[in-house]
């Protein structure tokens, strides 16, 4: 059963750069930890309106080797320093919403 952690972030204007920046050092910690497939999406408006939400998944086998992503992710201290930025007044992220998928069988 494959397991997809999506998390869904909201930036702030004008900081597209110093998110992808954020969101490359997360990705390589990422991988780095046992993450696969890690990728960014980035939604697309009808009317060419402006994107402001991007969404950061990966994959990995089950719930017990996501939770061993997150605990490596946050043992690496460039990781928790990702993330603890991803929170202060100066992050490119206005917000985030992060959930788990799961594959069901058809």
């Amino acid at each position: 059963m494959a397991v997809i952690a999506v998390t869904v972030l909201t930036m702030k204007p004008d900081r597209y750069e110093d998110l992808l920046a954020d969101i490359r050092k997360s990705k390589a910690i990422l991988e780095k930890s046992g993450a696969r497939d890690v990728r960014l999406v980035a939604s697309m408006t009808a009317g060419g309106g402006a994107m402001a939400s991007l969404a950061l998944s990966f994959e990995v086998d089950d719930f017990a080797a996501q939770g061993a992503v997150m605990d490596k992710f946050l043992a690496d201290p460039e990781g928790l320093a990702v993330m603890m930025s991803t929170v202060s007044s100066e992050s490119p992220v206005a917000g985030f919403q992060s959930t788990t998928w799961v594959d069901v069988p058809l």
